[in-house]
């Protein structure tokens, strides 16, 4: 829901999003898995109730599409599953191997999306960033610790960033490097916002199945940090967020005309304060925060979305959870949501020792 001022109720069964006496949509509640509500939307009381009665969650983002917070009905009552997750996690081997999976998944399916691109177009670039992204995958065995290995995964990702910036043909878009608080460009935008969404989607998830968002083994935990969605997301950021970013600038789908680069004095029209007041806060809470590789530089302006630039990557990224693929674990066609679901299964399994975690691979 991204229209300024307007509300969200409950009419029967259904959500209801109006603005004054103007309808703009609806949906059945048992047709609903999560709300994503930005800027200045409210939302009834009977709608809060309704939605969590069905676990419908809610996720408050910013103007920019960066994380405010989420409300759901809590942890799946699963207590010996979060028993084993703390257990499992706190042995420092078995805690080090699954984080080796994860930057193993994410740094695969990174090589993976270069070359599908690189089979139509030789680029040098894209050559060299494919071998380095080879011998990072070679080094992993040999990192002891988890610090060795969020350095890996970040040399890693500035190759790949390297290289996915030879891939934007629109013109207009360039994209050099991975920036953020806040990003500077349509690019990193849209990457900011789609890992926000994604983490969003996850977290949910996690909690769904009952293991505990907050506890993870590649990003160290911090206060309000939900370390095990990030590490989930990793696997999935160039499958679910890069590639729809390429897709919808390549297509153009979404254009230079879908942001806005305010001055000063425009600034207080084009920019909410609740999101003024988050670009000065830390990062502890942010649930679309990127990896350990992220630069953390501050750029000297920043960009934002119009609100039908909003719309669009919203679609966007919702077309995509809902590409199918065949999912080999079980031999049939899911959409990438109901993928995403079966590995945060697939790692309580795992934490129950009822099988092996591995990290899910795409663009055969």
């Amino acid at each position: 829901v991204t229209d300024q001022a307007a509300e969200v109720g409950l009419a029967g069964n259904r959500l209801i999003v109006h603005k004054g006496p103007t309808r703009l949509g609806e949906m059945r509640l048992d047709d609903c898995t999560q709300v994503v509500v930005m800027w200045h939307v409210q939302v009834s009381t009977q709608a809060l109730r309704a939605a969590l009665a069905r676990g419908i969650e809610f996720l408050f983002l910013t103007r920019g599409g960066r994380f405010l917070g989420r409300l759901s009905n809590g942890l799946a009552g699963h207590v010996e599953l979060r028993m084993a997750q703390f257990r499992r996690f706190g042995d420092a081997s078995i805690a080090l191997n699954l984080a080796r999976g994860y930057v193993r998944g994410k740094i695969e399916n990174q090589r993976r999306l270069l070359l599908r691109y690189q089979r139509d177009r030789q680029d040098d670039r894209i050559a060299t960033a494919l071998v380095r992204l080879r011998r990072a995958q070679e080094s992993l065995p040999g990192a002891g610790n988890p610090d060795m290995l969020r350095g890996i995964e970040g040399a890693a990702s500035r190759e790949y960033f390297a290289g996915l910036g030879r891939l934007f043909k629109a013109p207009g878009i360039v994209f050099r490097e991975r920036l953020r608080r806040p990003p500077p460009d349509p690019v990193n935008i849209l990457l900011s916002f789609g890992y926000t969404l994604l983490a969003g989607a996850l977290h949910g998830m996690a909690e769904q199945v009952g293991l505990d968002p907050y506890l993870g083994v590649l990003h160290a935990p911090e206060r309000g940090r939900p370390s095990l969605v990030l590490d989930l997301m990793e696997e999935f950021r160039p499958v679910l967020v890069d590639a729809t970013v390429l897709r919808v600038f390549n297509t153009r789908t979404i254009t230079q005309q879908d942001f806005v680069w305010p001055t000063d004095d425009q600034g207080a029209e084009l920019e909410d304060e609740w999101e003024r007041q988050e670009l000065d806060a830390t990062d502890a809470s942010d649930a679309g925060a990127d990896s350990a590789d992220a630069a953390d530089r501050q750029p000297a302006r920043r960009v934002l979305l119009t609100n039908l630039g909003v719309r669009k990557w919203i679609l966007a990224f919702e077309r995509r959870m809902e590409d199918g693929l065949e999912y080999p674990r079980l031999g049939c066609r899911l959409s990438y949501r109901q993928i995403l679901l079966e590995q945060v299964r697939l790692l309580a399994r795992h934490l129950l020792d009822e099988g092996e975690y591995a990290s899910f691979q795409a663009f055969p």
